[in-house]
């Protein structure tokens, strides 16, 4: 995200802004360790979904920046980016997953549940999903992409701590230390943002 926004945005931070993230980074990763495991697929998935993200970011805040249109600001632009994304998605969701979904229907249908709260649920789910990346985008609209994706990465660490406190989940020793070496790092980034301006 640093090279790419240095790239696309000409704009980088100081060293030491840079250096802020690593706590928050290694934080997360701590906090959401939770066994001693590794698979490359998950990995090179889960590095794809990241690159994806943070070039989203990017692009989405060129086009905020020089808007191409009276009416498109962050929230309609999300709407479009939604929509040409569903379009291009919904042929490959149905080769690699409609095989599925009849079987998923009823698994579900035979664990108890109606056909009108599948549908229901659903529904809502998808609302609240695109509403809350609706506000990333206004977000992000009034933010540099790196500190949009500290807010994004730290939103891990406040899952964690809600689930805490929602669902009473216990958590371990190194969810402990992630979780507070996250926001030590969310705190030396703002720090390190106010007094040690942007490069041009």
């Amino acid at each position: 995200l640093r090279k790419a926004s240095a790239i696309f945005l000409k704009s980088t931070f100081t060293l030491p802004v840079y250096l802020a993230l690593v706590p928050v980074v290694g934080g997360v990763g701590i906090a959401s360790l939770t066994e001693l495991s590794f698979s490359w697929v998950a990995f090179l998935n889960a590095m794809g979904s990241n690159t994806a993200f943070s070039l989203r970011a990017i692009f989405s805040k060129i086009a905020m920046d020089k808007p191409q249109g009276e009416n498109m600001g962050a929230a309609n632009l999300y709407g479009v980016l939604t929509i040409m994304s569903f379009v291009g998605l919904l042929p490959f969701a149905l080769a690699v997953e409609g095989p599925k979904l009849a079987a998923g229907w009823a698994a579900s249908i035979a664990a108890g549940n109606t056909a009108e709260y599948l549908i229901k649920t659903s529904l809502v789910s998808g609302l609240f999903y695109y509403l809350y990346n609706e506000v990333a985008f206004l977000c992000l609209d009034n933010v540099h992409p790196i500190t949009h994706a500290v807010g994004n990465t730290i939103k891990r660490v406040v899952i964690i701590l809600a689930s805490v406190v929602v669902f009473g989940t216990q958590m371990t020793f190194l969810n402990k230390v992630g979780s507070s070496l996250a926001i030590f790092g969310v705190l030396l980034y703002s720090l390190a943002k106010q007094y040690f301006p942007n490069k041009k």
